[in-house]
Order: C-alpha cells, then sequence, then structure tokens
C-alpha cells in the first residue's frame, strides 16, 4: 500500500487548518454580534446539534475542547442566562446542559453560518465524491479507535 508521503501529510494539515479558519471567519460575525468566544459559540451550536450529549464531559469528548476551557465558558453562558444546568435528581454532581430560549435564537444564527460555510466547501463535490469522502472518514475515524501514540 502506498503511504502518504511528507507533502501529502503537509498538503493535509493544511487543508485542516483552512477549513478551521474559514469556519471561524463564518461564526465570527456571531460572535462579534452576542459578544461570544468561538468557544462559548461553538458549546452551543454543538448542544443544538447533539441534543443526545448534553453534558459537559460530552463536550471535551466530542468537541475536542479542553475541559477548563468547557468549564469556564458553560459558567459564562449560565450567567449570561444562554444554558442551564439540569442535575440529576439521583446523583446532583450530574448536570445536563440546555439551551435557554435566549441561547436557541443564537444558535439559529450560528446554523445558518454552519449551513453557509458547509455550502461553500462542498460546492461543485458531486453526491458520490461526497459519499466517498464519508466512507473514507468512517475507515479512518475506525483506524484512529483504539490506537494510542506510546
Amino acid at each position: 500500500m502506498n503511504q502518504p508521503g511528507f507533502v501529502h501529510v503537509g498538503s493535509f494539515f493544511d487543508s485542516v487548518r483552512k477549513i478551521q479558519k474559514r469556519y471561524r471567519d463564518h461564526l465570527s460575525p456571531i460572535c462579534k454580534k452576542w459578544k461570544l468566544t468561538q468557544n462559548e459559540l461553538d458549546i452551543l451550536l454543538f448542544l443544538c446539534n447533539n441534543p443526545q450529549y448534553d453534558r459537559a464531559a460530552d463536550i471535551v469528548e466530542h468537541r475536542g475542547i479542553a475541559k477548563s476551557h468547557v468549564s469556564l465558558s458553560v459558567k459564562d453562558l449560565e450567567h449570561r442566562k444562554l444554558l442551564e444546568r439540569r442535575f440529576e435528581p439521583a446523583d446532583r454532581r450530574t448536570s445536563h446542559l440546555e439551551l435557554t430560549a435566549r441561547g436557541r435564537a443564537i444558535t439559529e444564527e450560528g446554523r445558518q453560518a454552519q449551513l453557509r460555510f458547509f455550502s461553500e466547501i462542498y460546492a461543485g463535490i458531486s453526491p458520490e465524491d461526497f459519499a466517498t469522502w464519508r466512507e473514507i472518514m468512517q475507515k479512518i475515524r475506525k483506524n484512529l479507535e483504539g490506537t494510542e501514540v506510546k
């Protein structure tokens, strides 16, 4: 099997950086308008887009934001009444995060920005190519499961 060369690796990381920058560029006006950090908006959007994951630990695991940043952002978002914590009756240490009406209004703007972003980066990609890309990404994720650099 051909292994990617250094040029391909560099190209891969360069593409990832460009995608991340363009994504931030699309969300930046919403952050400015609502005086949010990128992490705060990412958390609101994560909760909106993934209702099955409603704990701070879920955000850390699935979104890859540092635990300390999630903790600070959640505290600020709660203080600003953009989300609320709902504690488990059986275990008060476990809380679930829920968007408030104001938080949902902000995420609606964010979701529109996300749609524009994805429309832009997927422009010109056929449904067949997109299906191939998704299949490759699933294989890469599977390859990464359980692997750890020691």
